[in-house]
């Protein structure tokens, strides 16, 4: 074997400030964990960056091509100091990691290098010697190819490994662990020249002063470790970012890690840490450093340990997709149909297997290709969901010779777990934290047409609060906590193309103690073409009186003339009772029709029920404006003290205008998702201001709702 100076006189060239880029194809997994490399002095970190592939895609929310990045996490960048090159053998890896080798080509010459990888970062004085990944923008072009030699076992041992994603049962139960994933949300700092600054707290009720100090986010009980993410615009030199995290129970400091920062991007790490698992944790995060003028911007995401003692802690909800369009393919022998983003609420709820709870439904599709040759090629079609492989299947023609020059090919539908480490990796790069889900076809034809047979569906299950998991009391099933704040228990997301002609729908159910809340926003305002009605069949019991109504954040009033009406009418029909014969009778009927007319101005809301369910219907008022955002505040109806009350949402239908008024669709959504409603009784909570925390990354009314 070739000494080290070879290969380092070989690729001098390629030195990018300080390091040398080796390309690993099909590379083992290495997201979860740290590697080193000897630089003749000390161990120090390698970066990773995914490598992207570009692809033609379709994007089903507005109809349009563009070139998307999707990546394989086998394939990657190292980025290695070059003083690793050097002809200098390391020691023995420090303890607790694993020795693996890195054999390295550029054509001409080869090398190996030793890397040091583990789960826990190396430490250096207070500094924490972190690896730092990133989601490559651009391909990096480097004429060096690596390989990655591990032993055999499945992963360094020196902490708990997450496991292998296995397959799973959908269905959380009772008595089961999860692992639920939640957003720690702070707010970008602008800085210049030397600077030592906290990041701002990101928080809507303005609650940042925990323990006597600023800039505290709370982050809540059975904390288990980190992803922390972060983004420099601009360039910064000798910065660090200092992440401090303490027991608020004792307002006393755990751990100060300090970071090195990456002068400029976005990069993400794992951070493993213990800590006391019956204590509220907080965080604050520190940057430091020199620039010239740079935004530094900081996404946490905390991963939690929690015990279901009552499916109460568990929410549920659903996306179902607009059926897509028979999409034309020419000149492009890869392309992408990519479903959503779907906005999808902190909490998912991860297993001890590596995967979730969650699921994505891909619905089955038809291919038919343009073929001039005397047989039909394999089709390859692969799977991805934010932005990440999931899945890659060849499928077989229907028939191995072409009909008409036409290849057909049957696509199977797919069911796919939620991967929790992906979905983490997408909030710690801002990439939103949502699910977007595309289905890539390479094919061997001149043109082709993909046509779906059903619509894409995502059931989501997510842990609805940070508290410790024995805010419930096993012995009576009630919690101990009781909220005077809304908790958002059930999502259905009905989102198709994004323009002024197609529906796109986001409905809530929320729930207190003694309040039931739905809310409905849409897109479209057309006077025309509008929602003007909607009907939710649940099995949570609510009252028919004492219904309010608001309309883009307003309570919606009875126009002062629609009352004085209704009273005339009301006394003049009053009269007419003593009329004799069929001519008081019609003008009877004829004022009812006209009182109908009057009351049908302001909004129709209504409760009906029938063994156990309850039918809400929202009619919006002929006198109404059209509103983008409904909320019916519902009162929750007496129950026997056996809660958290078990509630179901079965179905949902909305209502389009015409010639007769506002009509209900005759066709209902089939939504079946579940919720446990809180015990009947109002007690107000001071940490319940805390629910916060656990949102969804989006503008539409996913924020708490304060009530009373």
């Amino acid at each position: 074997m070739l000494p080290r100076i070879v290969l380092w006189i070989a690729i001098a060239a390629f030195v990018i400030a300080g390091y040398v880029d080796v390309h690993v194809e099909g590379g083992p997994d290495v997201e979860s964990l740290h590697l080193y490399v000897w630089n003749g002095s000390d161990w120090t970190p390698v970066y990773v960056i995914y490598q992207p592939e570009f692809i033609d895609t379709y994007l089903v929310a507005t109809g349009q091509w563009v070139l998307m990045p999707y990546y394989n996490m086998s394939k990657y960048v190292l980025r290695i100091p070059r003083a690793a090159l050097a002809p200098r053998g390391p020691p023995q890896v420090p303890p607790g990691l694993e020795r693996w080798t890195l054999e390295v080509e550029n054509g001409t010459r080869k090398a190996v290098i030793t890397l040091a990888v583990g789960r826990d970062p190396l430490r250096r004085g207070n500094t924490t010697l972190a690896t730092w990944k990133a989601l490559g923008q651009e391909i990096v072009k480097t004429p060096n190819r690596g390989k990655i030699d591990r032993p055999p076992r499945r992963g360094p041992q020196n902490s708990p490994d997450g496991g292998d994603v296995a397959t799973a049962s959908y269905a959380v139960s009772t008595g089961a662990t999860v692992y639920p994933i939640g957003s720690l949300y702070f707010k970008s700092a602008s800085v210049a020249g030397t600077f030592s600054t906290y990041l701002p707290v990101d928080s809507p009720t303005g609650e940042t002063r925990l323990c006597g100090l600023d800039n505290m986010h709370w982050v809540g009980f059975e904390v288990q470790n980190f992803t922390l993410g972060i983004k420099v615009d601009g360039y910064v030199t000798g910065g660090y970012l200092t992440l401090e995290i303490y027991n608020l129970d004792t307002c006393t400091l755990i751990s100060n890690t300090l970071f090195a920062l990456p002068n400029t991007g976005t990069y993400w790490t794992n951070i493993q840490i213990s800590l006391p698992q019956d204590s509220q944790i907080g965080v604050r995060l520190k940057a430091s450093g020199s620039a010239e003028v740079a935004s530094i911007s900081a996404y946490v995401v905390a991963r939690y340990k929690k015990t279901v003692n009552s499916l109460a802690q568990i929410a549920t909800s659903k996306v179902i997709s607009a059926s897509a369009p028979r999409i034309s393919v020419s000149g492009r022998y890869k392309v992408g149909v990519l479903y959503g983003p779907y906005v999808a609420y902190d909490g998912l709820a991860g297993n001890s297997a590596g995967s979730s709870y969650s699921n994505v439904y891909v619905p089955p599709s038809t291919v038919t290709l343009t073929v001039y040759g005397q047989y039909c090629p394999l089709l390859n079609v692969q799977i991805y969901i934010n932005g990440m492989l999931y899945t890659s299947d060849l499928v077989s023609p229907v028939s191995t010779t072409p009909a008409g020059y036409t290849c057909t090919y049957n696509v199977p539908s797919k069911t796919l777990q939620i991967w929790p480490r992906e979905y983490a990796v997408s909030k710690a790069t801002y990439s939103g934290g949502g699910i977007s889900v595309t289905v890539v076809y390479t094919f061997w034809g001149s043109s082709a047409t993909i046509s779906f047979s059903d619509r894409l569906q995502i059931v989501y299950d997510r842990w609805i609060e940070p508290f410790h998991s024995r805010y419930i009391d096993v012995s009576t099933g009630l919690p101990y906590l009781q909220w005077g704040t809304v908790l958002l228990y059930n999502t259905l997301q009905i989102l198709g193309p994004v323009n002024s002609s197609t529906l796109n729908i986001v409905t809530e159910i929320r729930a207190r103690n003694n309040e039931l809340i739905i809310s409905l926003a849409h897109n479209l305002l057309n006077p025309m073409f509008h929602v003007c009605g909607a009907e939710w069949v649940i099995t949570a019991p609510v009252e028919s009186q004492g219904i309010s109504t608001y309309y883009d954040g307003s309570a919606v009033e009875e126009p002062w003339w629609a009352a004085t009406a209704k009273r005339v009418l009301d006394a003049i029909d009053w009269l007419l009772i003593f009329a004799q014969g069929d001519k008081g009778t019609l003008a009877s009927l004829a004022l009812k029709v006209v009182y109908n007319v009057v009351s049908a101005a302001t909004p129709q809301v209504s409760v009906t029920s029938s063994n156990g369910v309850y039918r809400v219907t929202w009619i919006r008022g002929w006198a109404d404006p059209i509103p983008s955002n409904v909320v019916l505040m519902l009162r929750r109806m007496s129950v026997p003290a056996t809660s958290p009350a078990y509630a179901e949402w079965r179905y949902f239908r909305d209502g389009a205008p015409n010639i007769f008024g506002c009509i209900l669709s005759p066709f209902y959504y089939v939504v079946n998702t579940n919720m446990y409603l809180p015990q009947r009784l109002f007690s107000s909570d001071a940490r319940g201001r805390l629910i916060w925390t656990w949102r969804g990354q989006t503008n539409l009314i996913s924020e708490v709702i304060v009530t009373g």
